[in-house]
């Protein structure tokens, strides 16, 4: 039986899954061999950093925007503004987005823009914090 078939499936179940080569021969039925093999002719390693790297870009926007609209709310709350609700229940998804990001990376840490500060557990507990002061001040306003 022709095997071609799997090779899509096994290229994104390392590639996006992050399963080893025996994981997949194992959940696809095939040889160990013949994932080596995919994995070393069609340059399997090459897509892995890819999806990385999108990844990694995707949270950097993700926290950028974050960034940018944390201030817009400073500045309303300066300024005696009321604060838009749909601009708060953004924030708090951003905020869940970077989170679960952050978790998800174990040793590497992301870099922001051409920024060298890291996201780090305390940056984002930071941002937790002032979320949590707009929100006891809008209910004020």
């Amino acid at each position: 039986m022709n095997k071609l078939h799997l090779l899509q499936k096994a290229e994104n179940l390392y590639s996006v899954e992050n399963l080893t080569p025996e994981m997949i021969a194992e959940k696809l039925n095939i040889s160990r061999r013949t994932v080596f093999n995919w994995k070393k002719k069609y340059k399997w390693d090459n897509h892995i950093v890819r999806i990385k790297d999108f990844s990694n870009q995707f949270t950097c926007d993700i926290y950028n925007v974050g960034t940018k609209l944390l201030m817009k709310l400073n500045d309303d709350i300066d300024n005696n503004k009321i604060l838009n609700k749909h601009s708060i229940c953004a924030l708090k998804n951003i905020i869940k987005i970077v989170n679960k990001q952050e978790k998800e990376q174990t040793n590497t840490r992301i870099k922001i823009t051409n920024n060298t500060k890291l996201l780090t557990d305390e940056r984002i507990e930071k941002i937790r914090e002032e979320f949590s002061k707009y929100t006891i001040r809008q209910n004020f306003h």
